[in-house]
């Protein structure tokens, strides 16, 4: 599928510029990164460049006129580095297709850019409508015309526009859904990929609750095995599961296809510290993360940030005082925009202690001996319940960005905190750029992937 991916600043950006409120057509250019893997063909914007209204030659409500050597610069900046031009256009007065103009325009535009760059590689055009919906189209190297299927927003309110055949709803099973939600959600939810990361306590009941809405499919990824002490909180897990040492993903895979709503599985027994685990993760339209460690969660905001994917996290702690007692339960649900606050700005975790796992993990015989690593957290005590209700408010929080129910705007929350011994729930928000993410946001597939040298080819 062709797609295309946006944050939250530059879709920001691209409204203000498109509709400055004067009723004429404006433009902007953009440098995009890729991300292939299999059949699908991402673009993300790396780069923005709003055409100044002064430097149109012409601007009117059906057409914009504009010098197109202001494109060089990104030429030269994406030659050698495989990056994409996009050239995005409003349209004031509505229409939701390309006019004469815009195909003379643009086929003048890209064989000159793909001449340029002398790439196989497609490049893309785009249209802004009033209500903010983009759709637009590929240009391969032989100038053939391809739609792009997926354009996405990663923001506060999570905006899909798909431009694919829509699949036919089981109305038997999706009654429910359609009633709370409406055929268009559920529509969305029989579109999307979702990748979750750790597949046992708030990962189960995470995978159940997407199952069961319909999601078209599920990339599911966990190194370990159904163990005794985890029967107490994995769905369908079953003690023969554990005397088998089935993995984790398979368990869920079996379960989902139990119930029968069509939705397929890619598992990876495995950390997320691998190139395909990774790859894989990157084609999903959203992220949850259901993990413990520190570089598990580092590593999905870093695919969060160079691919543009929204990611959720979840956190679970329990103080047990070892008699029976329990001194303490906490929850927190984590929205990640990329461009936005990272899990490392919000002190979630530290450098440190994202070195000190690091190590950990590559010295498994435990030779290093470094009095100086920080201390990694241990294995917390878990029960289903409290795992399951921050798993919910995880999933709902998810529906309610893609449908908004709340009464108030998604862009006063993006944390969730609650304290169970309290029954207390406090939202916050924070919107402050992480300023070692921000320099991952749109990049993209590279060399090394994610940018990161432990993830080199060499």
């Amino acid at each position: 599928m062709n797609k295309i991916r946006i944050s939250k600043h530059h879709y920001q950006l691209l409204c203000h510029h498109l509709f400055p409120g004067d009723d004429r057509e404006a433009v902007a250019l953009a440098l995009c990164s890729r991300n292939i893997h299999g059949s699908d063909h991402i673009l993300q914007i790396l780069e923005l460049f709003p055409v100044a209204y002064e430097d149109c030659y012409e601007r009117k409500p059906d057409l914009v006129r504009w010098p197109t050597n202001l494109v060089n610069p990104l030429l030269e900046k994406a030659m050698g580095r495989g990056y994409a031009i996009l050239k995005i256009h409003c349209h004031p007065g509505g229409g939701e297709r390309f006019s004469e103009f815009d195909d003379e325009s643009d086929q003048t535009l890209f064989s000159s850019v793909h001449a340029w760059l002398d790439s196989t590689q497609p490049h893309a055009s785009c249209i802004m409508l009033p209500d903010k919906r983009l759709f637009g189209r590929f240009f391969t190297a032989d100038m053939q015309i391809e739609t792009i299927h997926q354009i996405s927003v990663a923001g506060d309110d999570l905006l899909f526009w798909n431009y694919s055949e829509m699949p036919e709803l089981d109305e038997r099973l999706q009654a429910r859904n359609l009633q709370t939600f409406g055929r268009g959600t559920v529509q969305q939810f029989s579109q999307m990929r979702i990748g979750v990361v750790g597949n046992s306590g708030t990962g189960s009941p995470t995978i159940e609750q997407l199952k069961r809405l319909g999601v078209k499919e599920l990339v599911l990824v966990d190194p370990d095995y159904i163990d005794h002490v985890n029967l107490n909180r994995i769905l369908g897990a079953t003690l023969q599961d554990a005397n088998q040492q089935v993995p984790k993903p398979e368990v869920m895979k079996r379960e989902i296809e139990k119930v029968g709503f069509g939705t397929t599985v890619t598992c990876f027994n495995s950390t997320v510290a691998e190139p395909a685990v990774i790859n894989a993760l990157a084609q999903c339209d959203v992220l949850f993360s259901c993990v413990d460690g520190i570089e598990g969660r580092h590593i999905l905001n870093l695919i969060s940030s160079c691919y543009l994917i929204p990611l959720f996290d979840m956190g679970v702690k329990l103080q047990a005082d070892g008699k029976g007692g329990i001194t303490g339960i906490y929850g927190t649900v984590h929205y990640i925009i990329p461009g936005g606050s990272s899990l490392l700005s919000r002190k979630q975790y530290t450098m440190a202690g994202l070195q000190a796992e690091s190590i950990r993990r590559a010295d498994q015989a435990g030779i290093l001996k470094n009095q100086y690593l920080a201390d990694v957290q241990e294995s917390q005590p878990a029960v289903i319940s409290i795992n399951m209700q921050i798993a919910a408010i995880a999933v709902n929080d998810f529906l309610a960005r893609i449908h908004p129910f709340r009464n108030f705007d998604n862009d006063e929350v993006n944390i969730i905190r609650y304290w169970y011994c309290e029954l207390l729930t406090k939202l916050e928000c924070d919107n402050e750029p992480c300023p070692v993410f921000s320099h991952y946001v749109g990049l993209g597939d590279c060399e090394p992937l994610l940018n990161t040298p432990q993830f080199g080819k060499l």
